[in-house]
């Protein structure tokens, strides 16, 4: 299963968001900061980590006996990956479906005006490529 195939749990996305924050760090890092942010124990984190890196999210290299652990993908692609399997599965693979249910739920104003900008912005940049072309 490729790594685009794989699902992350909750736990999973905030290591990974700890590690593309501070490109690389050790298990007892993140266990400090996880451990006061969340209350997580380090033999959790540890856990954690070992299994990203087994899924492919993670390498690491071992430095004075501990291990260091980096990401292998770019945050932006493995949420992209995570929000495409979330509409295909959800949404039956229509973008336009998630954007009709958020624009009938609680969305704010404000969020709405943000939704709407980036949509424009890609139109303006999806007009742009066929001119390219």
């Amino acid at each position: 299963m490729t790594k685009k195939e794989q699902s992350l749990g909750q736990l999973e996305l905030e290591v990974l968001r700890l590690i593309w924050e501070r490109q690389g760090c050790t298990v007892p890092q993140a266990a400090e900061v996880l451990a006061k942010e969340k209350g997580y124990a380090r033999t959790t984190i540890l856990t954690v980590m070992q299994r990203l890196h087994k899924k492919g999210f993670l390498r690491r290299e071992k430095t004075d006996g501990v291990f260091c652990y980096w990401p292998t993908e770019q945050k932006a692609t493995v949420l992209g990956n995570l929000a495409k399997k979330f509409v295909d599965r959800i949404f039956e693979g229509s973008p336009a479906s998630l954007i009709q249910h958020l624009a009938e739920s609680d969305v704010s104003a404000e969020e709405l005006t943000q939704i709407q900008k980036i949509i424009e912005k890609a139109l303006a940049a999806d007009k742009e490529q066929e001119h390219d072309c």
